[in-house]
C-alpha cells in the first residue's frame, strides 16, 4: 500500500473528530438489536458542543449484526463500512457499501466497525461501534481428593478484548469481569468466591459439581461427576429401653459408603468402657442384661476413611423393681381380676400363696404370670384372707422379699 493510501485512510479515520458539529447527526447511530449487553468505551471523542463515547456490542458465541441509519435525512444515503486494523493503525479501506436509508452489516467478528455516511446538502459524518463476540469457556479438575478434603480446580478460559482509541490508536483492554458459581447436587455448600474451592469432609455419595462462569453477560458451565471414597456412620436402634433382659435390634443401612461396620455396645454401664463387638454385620442384635444407661457407637470404614457415629440417646435399661398388692377381686372388677406382681428387670422370681392354715395353694416362677383365683386349675379359692411369700433377685443383683396377707373378694 502507498504511501498516500496510508495518509488518506488516516484522515479518513478521523473525519468524525474534525468535522463541524453542525454536520454531526442528532439521531443518526450503529445499533445492534442481536447484542446482549452493551458497554461504553473508555475513551471520549469531544466536538465543539459534546462528547461522545462508542458502544461496544457484545455477542454470545455466534457474530453479531450492526444497522447503521441516519433518520429525518433526506434522498437516499451511501454508507460505506470499514473495519480497524491495527496494523495500520486505524480503520481501513472500505468492504462494504450499501445505499438506502439504512444498511446492515451481518456476520460481525469481534473487532471495531466504522461507517462513513454521504448523502444531500454535503452530508458526510461517521459512526463507529465495537463488536466483542464472546465465549467464555470453563473446565473443572479435581486437584486434591482424601478422607479430609476435596480441592476443585476451575479454569474460566475468555477471550481478553482490545478496542483502540480511534485519535491516538492506544489498545484500551476491556476490563475483566467474570462472575462464578459452584452448584452440587446433592447439596452441599461450594464456595463461589474462588475458581478453586476447597470442600472440607466431602460427601461419601457420587456428587456433580457445577461450574457457572459468566463474563458480560455470557455464560459457560461444566459438570464433573466424583464418586466418594468417604463413608457416614449413622444407625437407629429398637427399642430404646426396657428391662432386662433387654434385646435391641440395631439397624446402619441409613449409613453412606460403608465398606466394613464396627459396633461399640459399651458393656459396662455408666462407664467409658466400650469394647468392639464380634459383629460385623449392619443389622446386629445385642442383649443387655444389667440396668444402666449405655452409650453405643458405630465405625464405618470405606478404603482408607472411617467415621464414627455415637447415637444421641442412651439405651437404658430399667433398674430392677417388686412392687406386691394385698388385695384382688377375681370375677369382679376386670382391672383386678387376678393377683399380680409388678416386676422389672428381674433375673429370678418366686411367688407361693398359703391357706390361713399355711398350706400352699399356689406357686410361680414367671413374674409376668399371676394367681386367678382357682386352685388347682379349677376349683375357685374361697373368699378371705390368704398369705403370699414373694421373693426375687434383680438383674442389678438386688434381693427382694415380700411376705404378708392377701384379701381375695369375690362380687355377689
Amino acid at each position: 500500500m502507498g504511501s498516500d493510501t496510508m495518509k488518506f485512510l488516516r484522515v479518513l479515520s478521523c473525519v468524525a473528530v474534525y468535522i463541524p458539529s453542525f454536520l454531526l447527526p442528532l439521531n443518526g447511530q450503529i445499533t445492534s438489536p442481536g447484542h446482549v449487553r452493551v458497554v461504553q468505551t473508555d475513551y471520549e471523542i469531544h466536538y465543539a458542543d459534546t462528547s461522545i463515547r462508542d458502544n461496544i456490542f457484545i455477542f454470545c458465541g455466534d457474530p453479531g449484526s450492526l444497522t447503521a441509519a441516519l433518520e429525518g435525512a433526506t434522498g437516499d444515503l451511501s454508507f460505506y463500512w470499514s473495519v480497524y486494523d491495527a496494523g495500520l493503525p486505524g480503520f481501513g479501506a472500505p468492504f462494504k457499501t450499501g445505499q438506502g436509508a439504512e444498511s446492515t452489516l451481518t456476520d460481525a467478528q469481534s473487532g471495531g466497525y466504522q461507517v462513513r455516511v454521504t448523502g444531500e446538502n454535503g452530508l458526510d459524518t461517521l459512526f463507529r461501534a465495537w463488536v466483542f463476540v464472546n465465549r467464555p469457556r470453563v473446565n473443572i479438575g479435581v486437584a486434591r481428593h482424601d478422607c479430609q478434603v476435596l480441592d476443585l480446580a476451575g479454569t474460566a478460559d475468555i477471550d481478553t478484548f482490545f478496542y483502540f482509541d480511534p485519535l491516538t490508536y492506544e489498545p484500551i483492554r476491556l476490563p475483566l469481569e467474570i462472575d462464578t458459581l459452584w452448584s452440587a447436587d446433592p447439596f452441599i455448600p461450594v464456595s463461589s468466591a474462588s475458581l478453586n474451592p476447597r470442600i472440607w469432609n466431602p460427601p461419601p455419595v457420587t456428587t456433580e459439581y457445577t461450574l457457572k462462569v459468566s463474563y458480560y453477560s455470557c455464560q459457560a458451565v461444566y459438570t464433573i461427576s466424583e464418586d466418594p471414597i468417604t463413608t457416614r456412620a449413622e444407625f437407629t436402634i429398637d427399642p430404646p429401653e426396657g428391662e432386662a433382659p433387654l434385646e435391641i435390634s440395631f439397624d446402619a443401612l441409613s449409613s453412606l459408603n460403608a465398606e466394613e461396620y464396627q459396633w461399640f455396645f459399651d458393656y459396662t454401664p455408666n462407664s467409658n468402657e466400650n469394647v468392639k463387638s464380634d459383629d460385623p454385620s449392619p443389622q446386629p442384635v445385642h442383649t443387655y442384661y444389667i440396668p444402666g444407661e449405655y452409650r453405643v457407637t458405630l465405625r464405618t470404614v470405606a478404603g482408607l476413611c472411617d467415621d464414627y457415629y455415637t447415637h444421641p440417646g442412651p439405651v437404658r435399661v430399667y433398674p430392677s423393681e417388686l412392687e406386691v398388692p394385698n388385695v384382688f377381686a377375681p370375677g369382679g372388677d376386670p382391672d383386678n381380676d387376678a393377683f399380680m406382681v409388678r416386676a422389672v428387670s428381674m433375673r429370678d422370681f418366686n411367688a407361693v400363696i398359703f391357706n390361713r392354715d399355711g398350706r400352699k395353694v399356689y406357686q410361680w416362677t414367671d413374674h409376668s404370670a399371676g394367681w386367678d383365683g382357682r386352685i388347682g386349675g379349677s376349683t375357685n379359692a374361697s373368699p378371705g384372707v390368704y398369705f403370699y411369700e414373694v421373693t426375687g433377685t434383680g438383674w442389678d443383683d438386688k434381693k427382694y422379699e415380700f411376705t404378708g396377707p392377701l384379701y381375695l373378694y369375690r362380687g355377689r
